[in-house]
């Protein structure tokens, strides 16, 4: 078998980094293929072009391609997006903007068409809708080659190398990061362990906490059985029966009178002065039903 170094194998490639041949990208599929652990057929969106390719520089024999992929960009229904950011962590080539909460958008002209943010959508708002560009990405700033195909693949492949080195470089901050607070939780704890054995504290003896314990039930039986203010409780409650009773008689004296007012009259009080309760005599003839009748003249 020749020994076909890996980046021209990797070149032939479409740099998509689907993972349609079953592999992790585009550049473990070249490495199997150099290795001669997978056959010529199995990248997707190339199709029959780069089985050809692979199949001549491997001088292998043709085969029918494993499945083909059409050519089409992702699409976001923005009204549907709800912010979780699944697709841009599945994104390899960084061609989805957005943030945590906030709605997500597509930059069509870097989408692979590799559909890996399809999957991953809780709400299933992202849809691949074909285009008629033969190869993808449609951008090309990244790359040097004059032909389509190898301009596209080195403009994608460029784009995956940014987004592979930007997740090293937060991987990494991360890193530093837990390993400077771990180094500052372990300090802290350094710090207590030395300060305890500088100032050991006085062995623990049962009989002192059990001492203690019977002395605080002793203390709090004493102030139940005699209380340190227990006069002043006492003059308090009298103080408050007589008030409760000054209130219970004006209330009966306000309802029903004082003594002054309940005593009898003098003995001097004259009955003529009462008012006379008698009805006025009636005429004669009233008392007889008989109808009054004035007097006339003869």
């Amino acid at each position: 078998m020749m020994n076909i170094p890996i980046q021209s194998i990797s070149r032939l490639l479409p740099q998509t980094q689907c993972r349609e041949c079953g592999y992790e990208g585009c550049l473990p599929y070249a490495r199997a293929l150099s290795a001669g652990e997978a056959p010529v057929n199995l990248c997707a969106p190339g199709g029959e072009t780069v089985m050809k390719d692979i199949a001549d520089l491997l001088g292998k024999p043709y085969l029918a391609p494993a499945k083909t992929q059409i050519k089409a960009v992702a699409l976001i229904d923005e009204a549907v997006c709800i912010g979780c950011t699944a697709c841009i962590r599945a994104c390899p080539v960084d061609a989805i903007m957005g943030a945590s909460k906030l709605m997500h958008t597509v930059i069509s002209d870097e989408c692979t068409g590799c559909g890996l943010c399809v999957t991953p959508c809780p709400v299933d708002c992202i849809d691949m809708v074909p285009v008629s560009q033969p190869f993808l990405p449609s951008a090309r700033r990244f790359s040097t080659s004059a032909e389509p195909r190898f301009a596209a693949a080195e403009h994608a492949q460029s784009r995956f190398e940014r987004h592979t080195a930007r997740k090293q470089r937060d991987d990494a901050e991360r890193k530093a990061l837990l390993a400077q607070r771990e180094a500052a939780v372990k300090a802290k704890q350094a710090a207590q362990a030395q300060t305890q054995t500088a100032a050991p504290s006085a062995a623990f003896n049962p009989m002192d906490l059990i001492a203690k314990a019977m002395a605080k039930a002793q203390s709090q039986q004493d102030k139940l059985v005699s209380s340190d203010n227990r006069e002043d409780f006492k003059a308090r409650q009298i103080e408050e029966a007589k008030e409760r009773a000054e209130l219970r008689r004006a209330q009966r004296d306000a309802k029903y009178g004082n003594e002054a007012e309940k005593k009898p009259p003098p003995s001097n009080f004259c009955a003529a002065t009462k008012p006379s309760r008698k009805r006025p005599k009636k005429p004669a003839d009233f008392q007889n039903n008989k109808p009054f009748r004035p007097y006339q003249a003869v």
